[in-house]
Formats: C-alpha cells, structure tokens, sequence
C-alpha cells in the first residue's frame, strides 16, 4: 500500500492528500460498506487529482461510489466536492441543509468569505466548482440516521466550529467522524490535540455539541485533520478543558493588551503543552500551525464580542 494511503481498519482507509506538500493535514476519509464506498469529505480543489488517483488505486469508481458525507462546507473539506463529481457524477452527496445553497453557488458566499479569511490559503486551495442540485440530499434535521447496505450511521448536528456541522456515529465500529468539532490532532507530534475555532467561533455551542458526543458513548474518535483514536469520551472531556483554558488564556492576554496573534501563541504555549507543540514544532507542520494561529483569531474575536 502507498505511504499517502492508510488502512485504518477493515473497512476504513484514510487518504492523505498532501495539499501543499504537507502531510498530516488534509486526508479524507473511505469507507467501505460490502461492495459500495463512502468518502468522508473531499478536501479542496488543489487536492482532487490525488484524491481520485488514490481511490482508483482502492479500486473505487463512479458505479460503486455511493456517496460523498461532508461534516461542513469549509473550502478544505468540500471545496473540490463540484470537480470531483465530474469524476462521479452519480454519487450522492449527504450535508447540512445550511450548507446546500453555497455548494450549488459558491461565488457568492463560500468562495469570498473564504478569499476575505484565509487570504493566499483560499487562493492555495483554488476557487470551488459548484455542485448539481441533484447530486446534494440536504439533511434538516438536527438528527438523521441513514443505512448504507450493512453500514449504519447516526449523524448529530455539532455546530461551533460552524453552524453548517454535522458529525456521525459508525454504529458497528462505535466510531465518531467528528470533523472539526473536537479540534485536530497531529500523530506525529505525540498525538498534539488543539482547537480549531476559526471566526465566528461559538464557543458555548461548540461545548455544547462535544456533551452530546460524550451521551453517545463512542469508543474511537475519527479528526477529520487527522487521525482515529481510541478512548474518544477522555478525548471530548479534554477538549472541552482546553477550550475552557484557551479562553480564559486569551482573555488575559487581551487585558494586558497583548493582542496580536503571534504573541498571543506565546502564552498559550506557556499553558497548554499540546498547543505548544504545534506553535513551536517543525516547520513542516506550517499548513496546522497557520490553522493554529486562526483559532486564536477566532477566540479573540469571541473574547472581544462578550465584553461588548
């Protein structure tokens, strides 16, 4: 099996697109279920020609790929969903009923909001296709459960990271696909677990989807940046730990006007040991750090917003 591709378990493979060279950071998921497949997010645009050559290599094509689970619509999960579906274009596509419209058109909202926050990370990912209206089934409920042959999968609405998020229960493996709802974890540097709270950040919801994750009881966690781990309710108790210390890092350093970005990452190194690794681990890691220092944005925004 190729480096980029990694069999996770019997049914599960994880697909390493390494978007700008960079390993550990955008890598859909595959599931198999008997003879049909499921990708789990995309990734952007740039990503797709690796995408497609892997799951040729999986022996995946467009008879079997049944359908395509976004956790949310962000450009570095379902930017490349329209070009990819050139390749497929008759799998389903299962997302947020928020989400839908910006899938369809993306101009007017997802690509420029994207352009206006990520900057040349936008322009790296390249602009999104859009997607048929006939390819997308919009989910509407704040739960949904949904059978693929002998596969069956219970989906939540986790919004904090974005209001468009939805992450799902593996029921056979007891594996929660947590998208971005529980932050990113790097292995290679031991397994590092931090927040991914880009502006508009809602923190209160976002603990409040990690509680509802925790009554499901799962046993592994799926990051969609990017790894499955065991011991997944230690890990949603952790995180919302961290988040509560992230916060309350960050609003101190407000209050001694330490406001940029940059110094901010300082403190919180100080603090959080895991973080820490991350703001100062290799420069390969660049792409993740860049992520990092996002999330204090976001938290900052977020600090700021409650005091006015």
């Amino acid at each position: 099996m190729e480096k980029n591709i990694r069999q996770l378990d019997d049914i599960i493979w994880q697909l390493d697109l390494r978007v700008d060279n960079e390993t550990e950071f955008i890598a859909p998921y595959l599931i198999k279920a008997n003879e049909d497949y499921i990708v789990v997010d995309v990734g952007p645009t740039c990503g797709i020609p690796e995408l497609i050559r892997q799951l040729k290599v999986l022996g995946v094509n467009s008879s079997n790929l049944k359908y395509v689970f976004l956790t949310h619509i962000h450009l570095d999960h379902s930017g490349g969903l329209g070009t990819f579906l050139e390749f497929f274009p008759d799998t389903q596509v299962l997302v947020h009923r928020r989400g839908t419209p910006h899938l369809i058109d993306p101009d007017k909202v997802l690509w420029q909001s994207s352009l206006d926050t990520l900057g040349w990370v936008a322009e790296m990912y390249q602009k999104p296709v859009g997607v048929k209206e006939e390819n997308i089934i919009s989910i509407h409920e704040k739960t949904f459960n949904i059978k693929v042959n002998d596969l069956e999968f219970d989906w939540i609405e986790t919004p904090g990271h974005a209001s468009h998020h939805f992450s799902f229960l593996l029921k056979s493996k007891n594996i929660m696909f947590c998208g971005d709802s529980v932050g990113m974890l790097v292995p290679s540097l031991d397994s590092a677990m931090v927040p991914t709270t880009p502006h508009p950040y809602r923190m209160d919801s976002g603990i409040d989807s990690i509680k509802v994750m925790i009554e499901m009881c799962p046993e592994k966690l799926a990051f969609a940046h990017h790894a499955i781990m065991p011991d997944a309710v230690s890990l949603l108790e952790k995180h919302i730990n961290q988040l509560n210390r992230w916060k309350e890092c960050v609003s101190a350093c407000l209050e001694k006007n330490i406001e940029e970005e940059e110094e901010i990452a300082i403190e919180i190194a100080k603090m959080d040991e895991e973080s820490n690794r991350l703001i100062n681990g290799p420069k390969e890691f660049g792409g993740l750090r860049k992520a990092l220092i996002g999330s204090i944005t976001g938290f900052k925004n977020l600090v700021i917003s409650e005091k006015t």
